[in-house]
């Protein structure tokens, strides 16, 4: 029986983490006003199944000896954290847009408070690769009209990037080198295969 490791899914919940830390903030008034670059991006299954095919292909591909690339859409990632959290239906975060430009990632999304009232939300961070893992720092993030103090931002980065740590635990994976680009990011890496069909995405 082939024993799988939802490496897959520990991503998606490294970008809910990313919208729930604005849930660590209290109410502000007034709300964001940044958006996707292009307009509003859409949410496609179509768009959530190719990431998860491309991912489960990059993972087959990558040896020691091979180098393999992900490539990930601003429509791809959003659609995939989308469906997610409608599927889960237990986090208080809702509308996602995720996008990728100037070696930043983006994210905004509708946070419900208290009752009725709902915010807007925005994260920004950057990501790199150091010692073969992907290392997040969140640079700014905004909540209504109300700015996060960097005491926050710092605790928010660590949070996200202890999350991140586990992700690739059992994995085998090193992360050797990634690029934030307009619309897309790739993630380029390798690993040690000790059982061949060990790692697999759960359709």
């Amino acid at each position: 029986m082939v024993h799988r490791i939802d490496l897959f899914r520990n991503l998606i919940v490294v970008f809910m983490l990313l919208g729930l830390t604005s849930l660590a903030c209290g109410l502000g008034g007034g709300s964001v006003q940044i958006g996707p670059p292009g307009g509003q991006i859409p949410v496609s299954p179509d768009a959530a199944d190719r990431l998860k095919q491309n991912f489960n292909q990059a993972l087959q591909e990558a040896t020691g000896n091979h180098e393999s690339q992900l490539r990930i859409t601003n429509e791809e990632i959003t659609s995939l954290v989308g469906l997610e959290l409608a599927q889960t239906g237990q986090i208080p975060v809702s509308d996602p847009q995720i996008w990728f430009t100037a070696g930043r990632i983006y994210m905004t999304s509708k946070v419900d408070v208290l009752g009725p009232v709902r915010l807007n939300s925005l994260i920004v961070a950057t990501a790199v690769v150091d010692e073969g893992k992907i290392v997040v720092e969140v640079q700014e993030a905004q909540m209504g009209a109300l700015d996060f103090p960097n005491s926050m931002l710092e605790s928010m980065t660590q949070t996200v990037n202890e999350t991140l740590a586990g992700v690739f635990v059992g994995a085998d994976l090193e992360i050797t080198r990634m690029e934030i680009l307009e619309g897309e990011t790739f993630v380029l890496g390798t690993r040690q295969i000790t059982q061949p069909a060990s790692l697999q995405i759960s359709e």
